[in-house]
This record gives structure tokens, sequence and C-alpha cells, in this order.
């Protein structure tokens, strides 16, 4: 067995580190997997953002695949989600999004799927969580007390003073310092 030490640095936080075992097949495989300026933490972070996304669904660039998620009844809203939608996709070639079930929404509830996560390169860096009457958007985060594990809530794009952006300069700094 090999122990490796895995750090996670957070611009102006002190950063926390655990010592995981791996056996030496394992640890030659994950060195591998880097490159030479990425920590092991790099590598299984990706490792486990591949992993989410592949629970997700299958990562499409195909504006049209957003008809599978569950959009607002009400015509603006659905308007709204699908511009949002739509201008995510568009910030770039490496952009990419799945389509999940709502994990707060009760099994019985549920009528469709109400989560779009937005990736780039493979790494997630938007999530909206869909309703009848909200659009919350969502930003990956390192905390582990928000109501959507990994996810921290950004804002309700429904609000009427978000209407006109939305949010879109958000997402669109979001993308950038990915």
């Amino acid at each position: 067995m090999t122990g490796a030490t895995m750090e996670h640095f957070i611009p102006g936080k002190v950063a926390g580190t655990r010592t995981v075992r791996v056996r030496d097949r394992e640890y030659e495989r994950l060195r591998a997997l880097g490159t030479v300026r990425e920590s092991f933490s790099d590598v299984i972070e990706r490792l486990l953002d591949f992993y989410e996304a592949y629970n997700g669904g299958v990562h499409s660039n195909d504006p049209e695949g957003f008809e599978g998620a569950d959009l607002p009844e009400n015509p603006v809203y659905r308007r709204v989600a699908l511009d949002h939608f739509t201008g995510t996709l568009a910030l770039g070639e490496d952009v990419s999004f799945t389509i999940g079930f709502d994990p707060l929404a009760s099994p019985l509830g549920r009528r469709g799927k109400g989560l779009v996560a937005f990736y780039k390169d493979g790494r997630r860096f938007c999530l909206f969580r869909v309703g009848k009457e909200h659009l919350w958007l969502y930003f990956p985060t390192d905390r582990r007390d928000t109501e959507l594990e990994g996810w921290e809530l950004v804002q309700n794009v429904f609000l009427d003073n978000f209407l006109e952006d939305g949010g879109m300069h958000l997402i669109r700094r979001q993308y950038q310092t990915m």
C-alpha cells in the first residue's frame, strides 16, 4: 500500500489534507492520469466529476436535448429557462450538459427531470434546478452545509429583477474562471 496525501487549496482559506491509502497499482494509475501541474486531489476531483456526470446522464451539446428537462408550463418562464440553457451552452465548444432528477423533489412527486447540469471540459461549472415557478442557479462549492450537496445556490433566475439578464453575467464569469 502507498499513502498519498491529498490537499485542496481554496484561496483565502486554510487547506485541509487527508491521507488516503491506495494499492501501488492504483497509485500508478492515478499518477498516470495526472499532468505535471496536477495534484492527486485534482485527479481525484476530475474522476469524481466524471463519475457524477456519468450517473447524471449522457453529456450532450445539442440544444434539442433541453426538451428532455422538466420545463416550466408558463410560456414566459419556459422561454427564460430555454434562453438560459442555450446561452450557457453557447459559451464554448467545450460546454456540455446532462439532465437528471432533482434529489430534493420527493420521488412520488417527480414529473420529470428537473436538474440541468453544465460542464466545461467535463468539469461541472453550473446547475439549474427547474420548478414550476423557479429556476434556481447553483455553482459548485466545497461547503458541506448546502441543501444540494456540492452545489451552492446563487439565485432564482425568475425573480423580476433578474428576468432581463437572469444571471447570465454570473454564468459567463463562472465559465471564464474555470
